[in-house]
């Protein structure tokens, strides 16, 4: 028994002594990273090349650290740097102006995160680089394995290097879904749908086991106007055949070195250390550390701030409010990676009254959700747009529910490879009574009326119920047909042809009337200026702010982002396959809608 209390005693103490030293270790890593905070801004010499490194996240948004994202870090000791986009294509603005810069140099491969580093995003910056060009500076771009993505991007250089083992991904463009429909039955979860168009697959994950010949006509012709985009834009910048790079992109897929710079996809062939001695021998030498003289672009953002291009950033500016909607729209408050009905309801209303903001920018990066918290945020558009301009600037993704909080606005901006549109809705109604049976559990229960337990997760609903729900659902997409009609101007009869819950791309959406400009999100601030009638007087306020770490915690007791190591998340099947099903089953946490019915776009529509 003396053993047995020293045994206890002993790992009472051990643990004590772990849970001490993480708190001590937390503590520590919290203050290093507010002294990282006061650190001086980094100085620039003349003759300087900025870097971009691009093992990061590039999000619509800006990035708010909090106290819990600090301490998951300091636990797993890495985390994913994060541009945001307005402040990238600044500093790259500004760097084109800088008679210190030089050049860029672009290396390394996205890390995108939730609804980041989307094709809409890459084609704003990728605009941005050649707008940089312009000014008679240089890009250059060393690529290693770059996926499809990372190569858009990356081609816009003057210089494209690649290592000798690397391989280029232009293999096109897939959409591939998770379809549980079997393994719901098998388990003994039952799902009853409801929908309104023809071409609303969302509840096609939770009912089926394939695609619907539906979906893939419209996922088809999606990819197929995205994949001819990026292949313009490749072909253009780098002057080679369209019909070649199509070509060759059917016969292989892939390019190794050699082959990519035989048909003009690279410059130049070569190791890393043999870029940066080219560099050292076109730009000055840094002789401490015997390499290019450089800056880092998280430094030159650091040094340089964010600025809105002609805006005096003086108190009494008018502002242009730019407002983020990336997420998934869900009903109430919401969690930081969604946008919570009530939320930004409430941030558009405060915006409406506040006499200092001049004019509305919504960025949206959405691909729906919640039908009624949608209508909550559509309400305040409408009513913010009577008293000063609303604009909407659509990112990579703006369907379904992300159109619905669009459409009443004075403009819709939205890039050629947006994706937009699925005007439609659907409802989903689960129910776990063959599962709970198997297990010994069975409900009963009492109600006053027919329709009282509706939404009960214990039993199928009966044909009577799902009628009631589908009338549900046809009124809501009734709803929206009608209020896309009206905000945007267009017969009904069009909306509801182009309507049916079809997606489409940016470019496809300004032929068919569902957006107004192909722009970007300066497009649509300066568009919104002008809307208010500001002249060069103005300043941008952003919504949520951006907010450090030492923000946070002044927060939490009255930040910088600390630097442990970026570490690329593992890129074996098993990791991949879970990652996957993961991010699919992650959107169960958004279907929260009180009547259960939806605007949103298939659950599994990512373009890889």
């Amino acid at each position: 028994m003396k053993d047995f209390f020293k045994i206890i005693l002993g790992n009472l103490a051990a643990q004590a002594i772990v849970v001490s030293l993480m708190l001590v270790g937390c503590v520590v890593f919290l203050f290093m990273l507010l002294m990282s905070g006061s650190s001086k801004p980094i100085e620039i010499a003349d003759h300087t090349v900025l870097v971009v490194d691009l093992w990061a996240n590039i999000s619509d948004a800006p990035e708010t650290e909090t106290i819990n994202n600090a301490i998951n870090q300091a636990m797993e000791g890495s985390y994913t740097p994060n541009y945001y986009l307005l402040e990238l294509i600044d500093a790259i603005e500004q760097a084109a102006e800088d008679e210190q810069i030089e050049a860029i140099f672009l290396h390394g491969n996205l890390l995108p995160v939730g609804y980041g580093s989307g094709l809409a995003v890459l084609t704003e910056v990728r605009e941005a680089l050649l707008e940089f060009k312009q000014s008679g500076k240089k890009i250059y771009a060393y690529v290693v394995d770059p996926t499809m993505k990372d190569y858009y991007l990356m081609s816009v250089a003057d210089e494209v290097y690649m290592n000798p083992f690397g391989l280029i991904s232009l293999n096109g463009l897939s959409s591939e879904g998770v379809y549980l429909g079997d393994a719901l039955k098998k388990y003994g979860i039952g799902v009853q749908a409801t929908k309104v168009g023809k071409y609303k697959s969302a509840v096609e994950m939770f009912t089926g086991n394939k695609m619907s010949q539906a979906d893939r006509e419209q996922l088809s012709e999606l990819l197929d106007d995205l994949w001819q985009t990026i292949l313009t834009d490749i072909s253009t910048a780098r002057g080679v055949s369209k019909s070649q790079i199509l070509q060759e992109s059917d016969d292989q897929g892939f390019f190794i070195a050699e082959r990519a710079k035989e048909i003009g996809l690279v410059d130049r062939v070569g190791y890393f250390d043999e870029v940066i001695t080219a560099l050292k021998e076109s730009y000055a030498v840094d002789e401490d550390f015997g390499t290019f003289r450089q800056v880092a672009m998280n430094d030159y953002i650091s040094r340089h701030g964010f600025r809105a291009e002609g805006a005096p950033l003086w108190v009494n500016s008018p502002q242009i409010a730019v407002v983020y909607a990336e997420g998934e729209i869900v009903d109430g408050e919401g969690y930081t990676d969604q946008v919570g009905g009530d939320r930004l309801s409430r941030w558009i209303r405060e915006l409406r009254h506040d006499e200092n903001v001049a004019a509305i920018v919504l960025r949206v990066n959405s691909p729906g959700g919640s039908a009624v918290a949608s209508e909550l945020i559509q309400r305040e558009v409408r009513e913010a747009n009577k008293v000063k301009p609303v604009v909407i600037s659509m990112g990579s993704m703006a369907a379904s529910g992300g159109y619905w909080i669009s459409a009443y606005s004075s403009q819709i901006f939205a890039e050629p490879a947006t994706i937009t549109g699925s005007i439609g809705v659907f409802g989903l109604v689960p129910n776990f009574k063959e599962l709970a049976n198997e297990h010994g559990v069975t409900f009963d229960g009492v109600k006053t009326s027919t329709y009282a337990d509706l939404f009960t997760l214990s039993r199928p609903k009966t044909p009577e119920e799902m009628a009631l729900i589908q009338t549900f659902t046809d009124q809501l997409y009734d709803e929206f047909i009608r209020k896309v009609s009206e905000g945007r101007g267009l017969p009904l009869e069009k909306v509801a042809e182009i309507a049916q819950g079809r997606v489409w791309s940016g470019q496809d959406a300004l032929g068919i009337g569902l957006v107004d400009q192909i722009g970007g999100l300066n497009d649509a601030i300066n568009y919104a200026a002008a809307s208010a009638g500001v002249g060069d007087d103005w300043a941008i306020t952003q919504v949520p702010e951006a907010r450090n770490l030492a923000e946070a915690f002044a927060e939490l007791i009255a930040d910088t982002p600390g630097v442990p190591p970026v570490v690329k998340a593992p890129n074996d099947l098993l990791h991949t396959t879970i990652r996957k099903l993961n991010k699919e089953l992650a959107s169960l946490r958004a279907l929260n809608d009180p009547r259960n019915v939806y605007a949103r776009i298939p659950f599994s529509l990512e373009i890889q």
